[in-house]
């Protein structure tokens, strides 16, 4: 009995370290291209962008890049960038859409694509875990998002 509440546990505790970010001390970062122009963006702004508003910066429309690599990364974009539940977003930004004719944030599921997007449009506006942008000199971080 012993046994099996042990390997449960254990489980348990793998389970939820595999949705933590890498380290404990991880970062969340707004990235744009080391091209852009972009040199800052307010919340208001980040958010505005996100829920698929326009945003001007420069004279240059922004577009943001969704990045659902991971679950945790979603689920503290969600929480701490447009402050919404994932259903909620989903539904706010499809109305936008649909009743503004503005197009839907492009996702990406996988981060090297995501970050060679970004990488490649001066306009495009993305967020990541700081330990996968900090060595790419294609990429310009504007600012920490959230610090766990």
């Amino acid at each position: 009995m012993k046994n099996k509440r042990a390997k449960w546990l254990l489980a348990l505790l793998f389970g939820v370290a595999a949705t933590l970010p890498a380290s404990a001390d991880e970062a969340l970062v707004l990235i744009v291209s080391a091209d852009s122009k972009v040199e800052q963006l307010d919340s208001l702004e980040v958010r505005k962008l996100f829920l698929g508003m326009t945003v001007a910066h420069n004279g240059d429309r922004l577009r943001p890049l969704l990045n659902e690599a991971e679950p945790r990364l979603k689920e503290v974009f969600l929480q701490n960038i447009v402050s919404m539940t994932d259903m909620t977003y989903d539904r706010r930004v499809l109305r936008l859409a649909l009743q503004g004719g503005r197009s839907l944030p492009v996702v990406y599921s996988d981060k090297s694509t995501l970050i060679n997007s970004v990488a490649a449009d001066p306009t495009a506006v993305s967020f990541a875990w700081a330990t996968d942008v900090q060595h790419d000199k294609r990429i310009k971080i504007l600012r920490v998002l959230w610090h766990d």
